[in-house]
């Protein structure tokens, strides 16, 4: 039970990080994450979500990932790193799933809205949301581990932007519109 709770207080804590996170900064270092991360000890991707545009200048991480994707961070802590690992694996893999759907379900909102809810655009649109709700992203990959002094297990996952348009619906015009608009915001670069 308290694992339960402690994860949904996490994709609170995280949604309200995502809501900062769309917000544009001219440098991740002024965020105050960051910030917390430096003082922490941690690295600068730990518990943090962001898109691979919003990477600028490799604040959040230098890796060799060069595609546009999404990046998040897991974290979890058991009696062995390997435990740990696997859990903070599908922490960040739970994250990226839950973020990826809570933007394609808001740029899904904004176009029905756009669209002066006609009856096809509004019959599109929920067909959409409960084709996403359903959906199940492969091809996440984990591109960093750090462990913390206490034994926490941070990694930061990744998922490029062809493994999110593949598992998503492309059954309508509709639907082909939301991923299309996506899939460009993910490799913008916010100044």
């Amino acid at each position: 039970m308290k694992k339960i709770l402690g994860a949904v207080l996490a994709a609170m804590v995280l949604t309200a990080f995502a809501g900062c996170a769309s917000r544009p900064t001219r440098d991740a270092r002024d965020t105050s994450a960051y910030q917390q991360n430096l003082k922490m000890n941690l690295p600068a991707w730990a518990d943090v979500q962001f898109k691979s545009g919003w990477n600028k200048g490799g604040y959040y991480w230098k890796g060799p990932v060069d595609e546009a994707g999404y990046f998040a961070s897991g974290k979890a802590k058991y009696s062995d790193v390997k435990t740990s690992t696997s859990a903070a694996d599908l922490d960040g893999k739970a994250q990226i799933a839950f973020f990826v759907k809570q933007e394609l379900n808001a740029i899904a909102k904004q176009e029905s809205d756009a669209a002066d809810s006609d009856s096809k655009t509004q019959t599109a649109y929920k067909d959409f949301q409960s084709s996403v709700a359903q959906v199940k992203i492969s091809g996440i990959i984990r591109v960093d581990r750090y462990i913390a002094d206490d034994g926490t297990v941070y990694v930061l996952m990744f998922v490029p932007s062809n493994e999110i348009k593949r598992a998503m619906p492309s059954d309508s015009e509709f639907s082909q519109k939301v991923m299309d608009i996506y899939v460009n915001s993910l490799s913008e670069d916010k100044d």
